[in-house]
């Protein structure tokens, strides 16, 4: 994926009702195609170790040895975010209290489900959506499920043509204001700190769109 994304949580959406006005207002209003099903998984996994402990841990000894010094949750905690399906599925981890962002190999997640003296499953949020595609843009929208709790709904504005998201953020603006009502309580997901992660805050990756769901569920307290 190119361009520059913007990852929003629309709170008070009514589930399937909230779902068809989106729809309805992309295919009619922006004249937009249905590309078809969307689903985005974001996995909390959490550890007895600090990232410094993890870092200078052997696997081997896992089992056996205590953690040196507790670390803050957060820096306990790991978030692995899962989009798209089969050939096109993209996986990232986040961790560190947020300061590092990694794309790995699919067969990663088999391998830390079975390291479990290390890191212990805690709670997953999954989205279930569509995606709609405009001459320049991709729109997609989906249902907020953290276990079986309905949180809102979901709003991912891709911006092909430029990757820079302060260049493109009064764009995707426009199209936002187009598609919802005026009386939608959203979350627009504005403390990402790029920087912090050691990422470019000029030009967005898949990277930045993972960490972007990420900050949006810590800072929202919804993992």
């Amino acid at each position: 994926m190119t361009g520059s994304t913007w990852v929003l949580w629309w709170r008070d959406a009514q589930g399937t009702a909230s779902l068809g006005l989106l729809q309805e207002r992309l295919l009619r209003g922006l004249r937009a195609q249905l590309r078809g099903r969307w689903s985005m998984d974001t996995k909390l996994f959490h550890s007895p170790y600090s990232f410094v402990d993890l870092q200078n841990l052997k696997v081997s000894d896992a089992s056996t040895k205590q953690p040196a010094a507790r670390g803050t949750a957060s820096d306990q905690s790991m978030y692995m975010v899962v989009r798209g399906q089969g050939t096109a599925k993209r996986q990232f981890f986040v961790m560190a209290s947020n300061r590092v962002v990694i794309e790995t190999e699919p067969e990663m997640e088999s391998i830390v489900v079975r390291l479990k003296n290390l890191w212990t499953p805690r709670q997953t949020a999954r989205i279930e959506g569509y995606s709609y595609e405009g001459d320049d843009w991709i729109i997609r929208t989906g249902n907020l499920m953290v276990g079986t709790s309905y949180k809102g709904l979901i709003i991912e504005i891709n911006y092909l043509p430029c990757s820079n998201p302060e260049q493109t953020r009064g764009l995707m603006r426009e199209l936002l204001m187009m598609i919802l009502p005026p009386d939608a309580q959203i979350d627009p997901n504005n403390t990402v700190d790029y920087q912090r992660a050691s990422l470019d805050p000029e030009r967005m990756t898949d990277r930045h769109t993972a960490y972007q769901y990420v900050n949006l569920f810590t800072q929202s307290s919804l993992l």
